[in-house]
Formats: structure tokens, sequence, C-alpha cells
């Protein structure tokens, strides 16, 4: 396996690793900012929804 063919294939699932590793302490350290802290953490709760936001762009193929 080539490296062109590696990274062809890890480009289908770009937006869950940005979703993963962009939105989800994002979205973690904005609800921080605001004072709002659930009662789970704030990064797992921030990883769910953008995990979730993620995988709707990964099958209607786009982000809104």
């Amino acid at each position: 396996m080539s490296i062109a063919s590696l990274m062809a294939d890890s480009a289908r699932f770009l937006p869950l690793i940005f979703a993963a590793g962009f939105l989800a302490p994002l979205i973690s350290q904005s609800l921080t900012a605001i004072g709002w802290i659930v009662s789970f953490g704030n990064l797992p709760f921030g990883l769910g929804v953008a995990i979730g936001w993620g995988l709707i762009a990964q099958f209607m193929g786009r982000w809104i």
C-alpha cells in the first residue's frame, strides 16, 4: 500500500477527524468560558456534539 492510497483512504474520514480534533475542544472551551458546566464534563459533551455533527457532515456531504 502506497502513501498516496493511504492518504486517499483516510480523506474519507476528514469530517470526523476535524470534528474530534477541532470542534470538540472548541465546544468544550466555549461552554467553560460562559460558565456552563455539564455534570459529566464539558469535553465528553463537546465530543458527542462534534461527532454527531461530523457524522451528519460525513453522510450528507456538507456541514450546514
